[in-house]
């Protein structure tokens, strides 16, 4: 079976001088990242790590993460990249599942380690080797094809370990190369966090396997930065979510440099809001290229695979390699064109969470994998993601899918952002409640959004409460918690 390392560390070898990296203003060898990553592995090795542990990085994206990882696997051990800035509960909760041999932090980094106090601690510069190595070797050992485990919360908030093998991440890799057409020229922008499986596999892992070049931004905020990054490693693809494009926009009009080498935006994670396809094409030069995966799927499952075939507002086909049926809520296949929760098959979906085989069992049936999205297929393959089966609103006995009402709301030319949820009602059960970002210096009230609607919308799929909200709460990878507006 292929494995990560086997795939990457020939590139590296093959023209050591060329250039890998771009970080902080200068370009990284693929020697020196090669180098790197052997005084890692040794380091580790002398530690006692080996064959089926677990090792949790808490650091941001960089050239010392990626040695890091390249080291692991040749030990044919475990990356588990968690959110430094996660807080005390959920990084505890997590490193209580999956008890790793070590927990690296950044250098300086002294904020993260009162959160782990309870696990040995190692030290690395973001653009070196591990400087301080401290192992607990008498940790579980699990299975060696193990390559990256993801913690996700899902829909429930609680912390649940996506394992991915080093198959089911090859697979990824190489499909969505091929079908988006890219090329070691391309230089990609690896700015969404190494704990998110799209920034990981596509942002990370993709240009290493491929020989493209990657342009590394720590954080994505400020946009500012991650503009003058763009600019100054010439990156051509940017993966991106769709708060991303937005952000990048804002800072563009405040000033930020407009990128100039940049040929293709895709972007996935959350819904996309149409109308910032037009602000990427006037912002950053292109317009977007919408895909749809999940952590589980090592992530990507469907994608608009280039500018002349893509069909805006859609998720674009399935990869090749996947098989998938669109069922109902007992999990039986329905006929052709008839809405549905999307279940797919093949060799990028996961075998089962990590020691949860309830909730394994509870998405996953014979190597099918229930994405919880409910979808509709047109006559040409092309996918509309109508919402999350858990997100459904339900008002009066009838069916309304948020993400429908929220396109129609976004169009709206003082709306910048908006999310529906449900809202408990006494008569009809549900009701859909808007919460309303505006755009900056634009006004308009909660009866005339409510009106805007009419005639768009059925009278059933209309909003009957409008908030207006500085912001909508975010996860650190830019997707909306619509849970958290349900709480308010």
């Amino acid at each position: 079976m292929e494995r990560l390392e086997e795939r990457i560390l020939p590139v590296l070898a093959e023209d050591g001088e060329a250039d890998a990296l771009w970080w902080g203003g200068d370009w990284l060898s693929r020697s020196n990242l090669s180098s790197m990553a052997d005084r890692d592995e040794v380091l580790l090795r002398e530690a006692g790590f080996g064959e089926g542990h677990r090792l949790v990085t808490l650091v941001p994206n960089c050239p010392a993460f990626l040695a890091l990882a390249l080291a692991v696997w040749r030990l044919k051990g475990t990356v588990v990249p968690l959110n430094y800035r996660a807080g005390s509960d959920v990084l505890l909760s997590t490193l209580d599942l999956v008890g790793p041999f070590t927990v690296v932090c950044g250098e300086g980094d002294d904020k993260t380690e009162i959160f782990v106090e309870r696990y040995p601690v190692s030290r690395m510069p973001l653009d070196g080797p591990i400087s301080s190595l401290s192992g607990k070797a008498d940790t579980e050992r699990t299975d060696g094809d193990m390559a990256v485990i993801f913690a996700t919360s899902g829909t429930t908030g609680l912390p649940k370990a996506v394992p991915l093998s080093h198959s089911n991440l090859l697979d990824n890799v190489d499909v969505c190369w091929s079908v988006l057409n890219l090329g070691q020229e391309d230089r990609i922008l690896w700015a969404l966090p190494n704990f998110h499986s799209f920034g990981l596999t596509l942002g990370g892992l993709m240009g290493l396997v491929h020989g493209a070049m990657q342009v590394v931004v720590p954080l994505f905020m400020p946009p500012g930065g991650t503009l003058e990054a763009i600019k100054e490693g010439e990156a051509t693809v940017l993966l991106l979510v769709p708060a991303m494009v937005d952000f990048l926009k804002r800072a563009i009009i405040h000033g930020a440099p407009r990128p100039e080498s940049v040929r293709m935006v895709v972007t996935g994670g959350d819904r996309l809001n149409l109308e910032l396809d037009s602000a990427s094409k006037e912002f950053l030069g292109v317009p977007l290229l919408e895909g749809y995966g999940t952590t589980e799927c090592s992530p990507v499952v469907a994608v608009n695979p280039s500018y002349d075939s893509r069909k805006l507002g859609t998720i674009g086909p399935v990869i090749p390699g996947y098989s998938w049926e669109v069922r109902d809520d007992s999990g039986k296949a329905l006929g052709h064109g008839e809405d549905g929760i999307l279940w797919v098959k093949g060799p990028s979906v996961f075998n089962g969470y990590y020691k949860a085989p309830e909730i394994t069992a509870e998405r996953m049936a014979d190597g099918w994998y229930n994405t919880g999205d409910i979808v509709r297929f047109d006559e040409n393959g092309y996918i509309t993601v109508l919402d999350r089966a858990t997100d459904i609103i339900i008002v009066g006995g009838f069916n309304v899918y948020p993400q429908e009402v929220e396109r129609v709301i976004s169009r709206h030319p003082a709306v910048a952002q908006v999310a529906v949820v449900a809202m408990a009602h006494p008569v009809q059960g549900e009701i859909g409640r808007a919460f309303v970002v505006l755009e900056e210096g634009r006004s308009v009230s909660a009866r005339e959004l409510i009106s805007y609607c009419k005639g768009k919308l059925a009278h059933y799929k209309i909003p009957r409460k409008v908030d207006f909200v500085e912001g909508l709460p975010v996860s650190p990878s830019g997707k909306v918690l619509r849970r958290k507006l349900r709480e308010l």
